[in-house]
């Protein structure tokens, strides 16, 4: 059952310690030649705080150029990541961790050393929340919202919204933008209830997100929307290296402190762009945003699960349609759901097709499964068959026309059909498949860590969204809107 619940207006404002670093950075510098540790040894999660206990926070010391620093990998880490957050290189780890795999992701737990360079300006260590409180993953298996809602006193429940041809009400709304962004939907809940108190004050909130940026954002499903953007944001370009400062109010930055975790990290990003500078720091300490997460939900630290697991492969994967047809491949390398990240998806196009034209071609399974979940033109395949779609292994097909759309509950195996390609269910140029992956409600980048691999085709990510290739064997194939004899896939199995 839920914990006792708390609105940001009955949470103390404590300010919490800030850690700031003070020496200039340098470029990494060649790396001296140094004795070979011992290899990486599994250690223990720090203890976790008990309820109502003082927040210890870690501190960070002034530390010299490449000097090793002590570090215990979470999920989701590789070691080209961790040279960005660290400002070193893949290389210099490597050579202080030999045993490290250089291409995988790597196993939670392990204690190793890191050559690091710093900057100049270190960001709040404490964590918010683990990465399994952001997805919409196994920690959230067994969670009924509309329930949940139906017995909070909270104006929230109250709401609807007009979403993807269909009027729904709160839970439904919520729902559907939670499943597509895979986002966890208690972490929405928690935001409206720390910037309005929505889900526990029956007074009505049209705005249950409170103010923000997005003045387009008329009413409250766009205004998730706008924040599930910025979640999703902060969350992948932290998780991938692309994101590691924060640009708060009045010209100010601060770097993310390396240590962090990509879920406390796409909070942090959001609530970047939610308050005053001088409001951040408290907002995004024990006694903030995550206070009100806590009564809500509970200590959620108390031995999280892991996202992604050590040594993460991609099972064998077919090309979406049947097999000795010629498709073309209409998109590289773009946004699974949503404007911006991760670059999860690939579109695939039946050739002979004018722009939104309909098609008798089939979208196919490209590896046997379950459909766990089928309309809103999006069908979901379950490769590990436990009926759930937030853990293992799942595959998401978008664009699906609900003409001859297969149902939820289907057993499918390689080339059973999906449905038809259109252009139904948002914004689309021509009818076309859009194909995604996801491991525990965590969408895989189509060109990151764990390559998307299509009967052998490999993605590889183009200068901007949607460019990029497909290549196999050396051979390769360019995405293109166009149909070309330079985009055409034809396979055999």
């Amino acid at each position: 059952m839920p914990k006792a619940q708390v609105s940001m207006h009955t949470v103390r404002l404590v300010s919490c310690a800030w850690v700031i670093l003070l020496a200039a950075c340098s470029a990494p510098a060649a790396p001296t030649p140094r004795p070979t540790p011992p290899p990486p040894t599994m250690t223990s999660a720090p203890p976790t705080r008990p309820p109502g206990a003082a927040t210890p926070l870690p501190t960070r010391s002034i530390f010299g150029p490449g000097e090793r620093l002590p570090y215990v990998t979470q999920s989701g880490d590789y070691v080209d990541v961790l040279a960005v957050r660290f400002n070193t290189t893949a290389e210099e780890i490597l050579a202080a961790n030999p045993d490290l795999p250089p291409t995988a992701t790597l196993p939670s737990g392990l204690a190793i050393e890191i050559p690091a360079y710093y900057f100049p300006l270190g960001g709040s260590p404490f964590k918010i929340i683990p990465d399994s409180e952001f997805v919409y993953g196994p920690a959230q298996l067994g969670f009924d919202l509309a329930a949940y809602l139906r017995e909070q006193p909270g104006s929230v429940k109250t709401l609807s919204a007009f979403v993807n041809q269909k009027q729904r009400d709160a839970a439904g709304t919520l729902e559907y933008v939670a499943r597509q962004y895979s986002i966890n939907p208690k972490l929405f809940l928690a935001l409206m209830e720390w910037r309005t108190g929505a889900v526990t004050d029956p007074r009505p909130q049209p705005a249950p997100f409170g103010p923000i940026p997005d003045r387009s954002a008329r009413d409250w499903y766009l205004q998730m929307l706008w924040v599930a953007e910025q979640l999703s944001h902060g969350y992948y370009a932290w998780r991938t290296g692309r994101l590691t400062t924060l640009a708060l109010p009045d010209s100010y930055s601060v770097r993310v402190d390396s240590y962090q975790n990509a879920g406390t990290v796409a909070l942090h990003y959001l609530i970047s762009q939610l308050v005053p500078r001088e409001a951040f720091e408290q907002a995004t300490g024990p006694d903030g945003f995550a206070a009100v997460y806590r009564a809500l939900w509970g200590e959620v630290w108390q031995s999280p699960p892991d996202v992604l697991p050590g040594a993460l492969t991609q099972p064998d994967l077919a090309l979406p349609f049947e097999p000795g047809r010629t498709w073309t491949f209409t998109g590289g390398p773009h946004a699974a759901w949503g404007q911006r990240v991760p670059w999860a998806a690939l579109d695939f196009a039946p050739a002979g097709v004018s722009g939104c034209g309909s098609t008798s071609e089939f979208a196919r399974a490209s590896a046997p499964g379950v459909i766990v979940r089928s309309g809103d033109s999006t069908v979901v395949l379950d490769l590990d068959g436990d009926g759930y779609e937030g853990t293992g292994w799942v595959l998401v097909y978008f664009h699906i026309a609900e003409q001859d759309m297969t149902p939820a509950g289907t057993v499918v195996t390689v080339g059973d059909p999906i449905g038809h390609p259109s252009c139904e269910g948002g914004t689309a140029t021509g009818t076309h498949v859009h194909l995604s992956r996801r491991y525990n409600g965590e969408w895989l980048p189509a060109d990151g860590i764990v390559p998307f691999n299509l009967g052998g085709w490999v993605a590889q990510s183009g200068p901007a969204a949607y460019l990029g290739r497909l290549v196999r064997l050396g051979a390769w194939v360019e995405a293109s809107t166009s149909s070309t004899a330079q985009n055409r896939v034809y396979w055999m199995p």
